[in-house]
C-alpha cells in the first residue's frame, strides 16, 4: 500500500514538473526571433500552449514590463501577435493600426520600447489580403484628394511611400497585391531603420508577412 501511494506521489510530481516544463517552453538560449519563429510554428501545428497566460504572470508583471520584442502590425482583427506567435502577457510589445503605417506617435512608441524597455527586436507584420492595402489599390482615380476623412489619410500615406510608388513602377498596382503589401511592409522597415535612437541601439529590425489563409508567417 505504502509502495502504491509512494509511486502516485512521483508520478504526480513528474507530471506536475512536465506541465511546468510545457507552460514554458521558451529555452534560455533562444533568440528573440527564433521564440516568434517558433511560436508561429506551434500555432500552424495546433500545438500552441498559450505561455504566460495566468494570474502569476499578472502579479510578476505589476510592476514593470519586459517585452522581448515590438511588433508593428495591422488592426486587421484576423492579426493578433499574441496568439500568431503563441506568447503571452508581457512578452510583446504591440503597435497597431490599418495598414501597419509608421506615424510619428508609432515611431515614438517603437523609440520607448527600444530605448527604456531595451527591447533587442523589432518586427514589422503586414499581412496578406490586407484592407488598407486594397483601399489604396482600389482608389485608381485618386479620390482621396477629394474627400476628407481619416481613412482617406491611410490611402494617401500609403499612395506617398517611394517603395510603392516603385513597385506600382513593375506592375500595375491593381494587379499586384501582394507586391503593393510586401512594398509597404519594407517602407514601414525602412524608416524604423533610420531613426536616431533604433540606430543608436541597434535592435535586429525583421521584415514579416503573415498569411490569413494558412496562419504561416514568413520572414521577408
Amino acid at each position: 500500500m505504502r509502495k502504491t501511494i509512494l509511486a502516485i506521489a512521483i508520478l504526480s510530481i513528474t507530471i506536475g514538473c512536465k506541465k511546468e516544463e510545457i507552460a514554458n517552453p521558451i529555452a534560455e538560449n533562444q533568440k528573440p526571433i527564433e521564440q516568434l519563429i517558433s511560436g508561429n510554428q506551434r500555432f500552424i501545428n495546433e500545438k500552441s500552449i498559450h505561455p504566460h497566460q495566468d494570474k502569476k504572470t499578472v502579479l510578476k508583471n505589476q510592476n514593470e514590463q519586459h517585452p522581448f520584442a515590438v511588433v508593428l502590425t495591422c488592426s486587421d482583427s484576423r492579426v493578433s501577435p499574441e496568439v500568431l506567435f503563441d506568447q503571452g502577457l508581457g512578452d510583446l510589445f504591440v503597435i497597431r493600426n490599418a495598414g501597419n503605417l509608421i506615424s510619428d506617435i508609432d515611431m515614438g512608441s517603437i523609440e520607448y520600447a527600444v530605448e527604456h524597455l531595451d527591447v533587442k527586436l523589432i518586427v514589422v507584420l503586414g499581412h496578406t489580403e490586407c484592407g488598407a492595402i486594397k483601399a489604396y489599390i482600389a482608389d485608381k482615380d485618386n479620390l482621396y484628394k477629394k474627400h476628407l476623412s481619416h481613412i482617406d489619410d491611410i490611402v494617401e500615406t500609403l499612395a506617398q511611400e517611394k517603395e510603392e510608388q516603385e513597385e506600382e513602377k513593375k506592375m500595375p498596382k491593381d494587379q499586384n497585391l501582394l507586391g503593393s503589401i510586401n512594398a509597404n511592409i519594407a517602407h514601414s522597415t525602412n524608416l524604423i531603420t533610420q531613426n536616431p535612437i533604433v540606430k543608436e541601439k541597434h535592435p535586429k529590425i525583421v521584415s514579416m508577412r503573415y498569411d490569413v489563409h494558412t496562419g504561416k508567417i514568413v520572414q521577408l
